[in-house]
């Protein structure tokens, strides 16, 4: 034993003693707490882009998979990690305005304690991070916007450490949009056709054991879908309370005159079957449909959201 820590190699080392307990964080309340230490995590790991698939099965159980291009895990200590007072920063902890300095490592032990699942899935380029919670075990902070119907508050969480951070780029989606993402950065590449002539069922069947390998439960259906260009990549997070790229700002029309169109409830049901087809046969569905009517005009607003539940 040498001062408050032991060596583990590979530059890892066990916290001991007061210091240990000085800077292992708090126990989670949230499963929001859990995705901040793993933000927090691929960050003291020198992280420049981050990417956190979101699922919700079953309508309890919260999947939550981090894939960072961080300096990685050596292979030999994937399991290491989630002991108590394991960290890689322990020379150099990190001070960022929290109640005690931390570094890389320290909260994973945590996790693994709160999760159903918590491990390792691949330790570098990229590494994958992959936790399961029960959420009537450890709950989600409720949601303050009424937008869409879920309990989960994860993505204000993506959007306030986005705006602690140097990160460069944080992305947020379904485990398809974020395949999507990775193949759009290029952080997954995919096969090479050329001489080889690989088929197009082989590249899917690869792109299937790439997506597996980092904690991404898809159908070769919906991998087919990401590659034909079918599925969005995940939006980038904009720094602040909540909220993506991309997302339009709305306008309106102000002094129009003319005359008031009376639009049936029954009427209103089947543009709202007509939308919900639309938006099922593109993977998302709607939460609620609101009809406006003002002089010469009528204003639909569809709520449109992308399920948390993973169907195949």
């Amino acid at each position: 034993m040498e001062g408050p820590y032991r060596d583990l190699g590979s530059g890892f080392a066990r916290l001991a003693g007061a210091e240990g307990a000085r800077r292992s964080p708090l126990q989670l309340r949230s499963i929001e707490d859990a995705l901040y230490e793993l933000l927090r995590n691929s960050r003291d790991a020198g992280a420049a882009t981050i990417c956190v698939a979101s699922s919700l099965h079953n309508r309890r159980y919260r999947h939550l998979v981090v894939i960072d291009d961080g300096s990685g895990i050596p292979d030999s200590h994937k399991h290491l990690v989630f002991e108590p007072g394991v960290t890689t920063r322990h020379l150099e902890p990190v001070h960022d305005g929290s109640s005690s300095p931390h570094g890389a490592g320290l909260s994973l032990y945590h996790i693994k304690n709160a999760a159903l699942v918590a491990e390792v899935l691949s330790a570098s380029s990229p590494t994958a991070i992959k936790s399961v919670f029960d959420t009537q075990v450890l709950s989600e902070k409720s949601l303050q916007s009424g937008t869409r119907p879920s309990n989960t508050n994860l993505l204000a969480t993506l959007a306030n450490f986005a705006s602690q951070t140097k990160t460069d780029h944080i992305y947020h989606g379904s485990p398809a949009s974020i395949l999507a993402r990775l193949l759009e950065n290029r952080i997954i590449q995919l096969p090479q056709r050329g001489s080889e002539k690989r088929t197009n069922t082989k590249i899917i069947e690869q792109v299937w054991e790439e997506a597996s390998r980092l904690g991404l439960e898809l159908s070769s259906r919906t991998i087919r879908r990401v590659l034909s260009g079918e599925v969005l990549a995940a939006r980038e997070v904009i720094s602040g309370r909540g909220g993506e790229r991309g997302r339009l700002k709305e306008t309106g029309r102000n002094g129009t005159t003319g005359p008031i169109l009376h639009v049936e409830a029954e009427d209103l049901a089947e543009i709202s079957a007509v939308l919900r087809r639309v938006a099922r046969s593109n993977y998302l569905d709607l939460s609620e449909i609101k009809l406006q009517r003002r002089p010469g005009e009528v204003v639909l607003r569809a709520l449109v959201y992308e399920p948390e539940e993973e169907y195949e």
